[in-house]
């Protein structure tokens, strides 16, 4: 009986820890632009992420399915799935929301262009996300 409570109290410790941190983290994230693909299949969410008093802000696109809320609030929680960028320390400005000059359009269905600040810290720039290419032009 006593190790049931014990169990019982962890659990609820733990799914109140993550259910806290995943409410943080999609406080502090907000979407910037959505952008469909031509066939309606594929959404790559533009988001900005507040990374709190000991970081900046970062700027990030996640590739979806769309039109699908569930899949959409699932991309605030989690991490960017294709790119992600910030200000390099200053080196580029950055919008009222936070959020750098990135702009996304469509090539076709399956391809998808991203242009971003040539000065922007890259941290991550996928080259492909299941059947969707990417490319990507640093602009001055």
């Amino acid at each position: 009986m006593k190790l049931r409570w014990w169990f019982f109290a962890f659990a609820l410790c733990v799914l109140l820890i993550v259910g806290g941190c995943s409410a943080y983290v999609r406080s502090g994230t907000k979407v910037i632009g959505d952008f469909v693909s031509p066939d309606g299949v594929q959404d790559a969410v533009l988001m900005v992420r507040n990374g709190g008093a000991a970081t900046g802000y970062s700027t990030g696109i996640s590739l979806v399915r769309a039109r699908n809320p569930v899949a959409r609030q699932l991309a605030l929680i989690r991490g960017m799935n294709l790119f992600v960028v910030d200000d390099n320390d200053g080196a580029v400005r950055w919008g009222d929301r936070g959020q750098l000059d990135v702009k996304v359009s469509w090539v076709s269905n399956t391809q998808l262009l991203i242009q971003y600040p040539a000065k922007a810290r890259v941290f991550k720039q996928e080259a492909s996300y299941q059947a969707t290419t990417v490319r990507y032009a640093p602009s001055l």
